[in-house]
């Protein structure tokens, strides 16, 4: 009101007197707008907030210039930059782990550390505390060491009194101890014996069973064709539990061994009546592998009672039996006339040893798997030998050298628990437990062949035997549902599958003479010949 009664009326002249009593108010004029830097937009170098694309180098005082113009009342950011997060900005610091740790350790003991966004002495947390230590940290000792007590462990024998044992005691301590070592190292061999089931041991002609018919001593035939056998001729049953592995006699085929989980192997009559001939009993433990010689009048079997044994097939007399306190997983002779008193086995402890049986010793050790050895399969006429294993692997070996020739292992591989090699020697397969059959060949390159591929059975989990028609045209598998599977060899082709047992069809053998004659064996303790 003051300031209105200054003004005159309009009409009144006088304008002198109205700016001398203009000149006398006491006005204080306040400048509210926000200080702005007018050099920016003259600046070649200013960027603008709301700028995407920059086509110049700024330098870094012009990036971390203020925002000119009035702030937000709510942006709260110290730091005066853009927030690069909901809640404000995040600064990234690099620091090393040791530096954290120390300053997070003395943090949680002390109560103070150092300010990460300024490394010098500014601290954070308990001042006067940092001033009495120091500045020490958890890390950095600054008071005097403790010296360490050393404290005679035979110390406390002095305080207590341990009374003395009778004689009582420790004649039965003593005993504990002699049973436990000799558990660990001491395993006894069942005692082996032998049961002949047939009617006449020797005919009017003074042979036994191990004369080989007239019409099977030449073999297979020139012009060998083989076919796909159709239905079950022949049901042989004696085995109390599941039969393991089968193999026909060599060359003729007239005679069938078997090996099973109750302990015993036996021998059966393929021709004629087709019976029981021989029992041969002497492990403990259940068979796990057999394997006949180059002329069939000896064979091996390997058990999980941790022994291998050699037979005489026609009288069934044990001639040798060898242990190295491991559990044998496959056994092989060597296929030379020569050296038919060696053999080699695969064990549960990731090695391959090789057996003199004349002298009862080890000759020699292959020890570079990793896991236990599946199979060992004799090529190249028995100069080299294949093993497999748990750990995926497959060694190619030289016969009596313990360094591995070949090296096949791929990411994708599986284990092979059977191997079975071609006919003609040039090639091999193993039973992939990704329900596959890998084939590979045979020579100096051992190279898998990724073109040729079975597929369609279902053996994962199952060590099923495979092998080859003795033409080399068919390929011969069983499987974990009972069933019989036969592919072409060229093209890989499934032609037929046959439903063989109620059980895993763990064995699968082609008749070496007959041309469409099969034996397959399953864990329902059957065995089962096809035609």
């Amino acid at each position: 009101m003051e300031q209105l009664a200054v003004y005159g009326d309009s009409d009144e002249e006088g304008s002198p007197q109205v700016s001398a009593q203009a000149s006398k108010s006491s006005v204080q004029i306040q400048d509210l707008a926000p200080p702005v830097d007018l050099t920016l937009e003259s600046n070649p170098y200013y960027v603008k907030t709301d700028t995407k694309v920059v086509y110049h180098n700024p330098r870094v005082k012009d990036l971390w210039q203020p925002v000119a113009g009035p702030k937000h009342p709510d942006d709260i950011n110290p730091l005066g930059v853009a927030n690069n997060t909901y809640l404000g900005h995040v600064e990234k610091y690099a620091m090393n782990e040791y530096v954290f740790s120390e300053q997070f350790h003395t943090f949680n003991n002390y109560g103070y550390a150092q300010n990460p966004s300024d490394m010098s002495s500014n601290m954070i947390g308990d001042v006067e505390r940092f001033r009495k230590n120091k500045g020490a940290t958890v890390f950095s000792s600054s008071g005097p060491k403790k010296k360490k007590i050393r404290v005679d462990p035979r110390e406390w024998k002095k305080q207590i009194e341990v009374p003395e044992l009778t004689e009582e005691q420790k004649e039965l301590i003593a005993n504990d101890k002699t049973k436990s070592r000799g558990r660990r190292k001491v395993v006894e061999s069942a005692t082996e014996t032998t049961t002949f089931h047939g009617k006449v041991f020797k005919d009017y002609q003074d042979r036994t069973y191990m004369h080989i018919p007239h019409e099977l001593k030449t073999g297979p035939p020139p012009d060998h064709r083989c076919y796909i056998p159709k239905k079950c001729i022949h049901t042989y049953g004696g085995h109390a539990k599941a039969v393991n592995r089968i193999e026909f006699f060599p060359k003729s085929g007239h005679l069938l061994l078997s090996g099973s989980m109750d302990s015993t192997a036996k021998l059966w009559s393929v021709d004629g009546q087709r019976t029981l001939l021989r029992t041969y009993k002497g492990h403990s433990g259940a068979v796990r592998d057999l394997n006949f010689n180059f002329d069939g009048t000896k064979f091996m079997t390997a058990s999980y009672d941790r022994y291998v044994k050699m037979w005489d097939t026609e009288y069934g007399k044990c001639i040798s039996r060898h242990t190295s306190k491991r559990i044998p997983y496959c056994v092989r002779i060597h296929p030379s006339a020569e050296k038919q008193y060696e053999c080699l086995v695969g064990q549960g402890d990731k090695t391959i040893v090789q057996w003199d049986t004349r002298a009862d010793e080890i000759t020699q050790k292959y020890d570079e798997h990793l896991a236990t050895v599946n199979t060992v399969t004799f090529c190249d006429e028995g100069r080299r030998f294949i093993s497999t294993s748990d750990d995926k692997k497959v060694f190619i070996w030289e016969y009596g050298i313990p360094v591995v020739m070949k090296h096949i292992s791929e990411p994708d591989m599986h284990s092979m628990p059977a191997v079975g090699v071609h006919p003609n020697g040039k090639w091999w397969i193993g039973q992939s437990l990704d329900n596959t059959i890998r084939v590979y060949t045979c020579g100096t390159r051992f190279k898998e062949n990724v073109r040729k591929i079975f597929r369609g059975h279902l053996n994962a989990g199952y060590a099923a035997q495979l092998g080859f028609s003795p033409d080399g045209k068919f390929v011969i598998s069983g499987d974990g549902r009972g069933r019989c599977f036969f592919w072409d060899w060229k093209t890989t082709k499934l032609f037929k599958k046959l439903q063989c047992h109620d059980k895993v069809c763990i064995g699968a053998a082609w008749h070496p003479v007959h041309s469409s004659r099969v034996m397959t064996c399953s864990w329902d303790g059957t065995i089962k010949y096809w035609d």
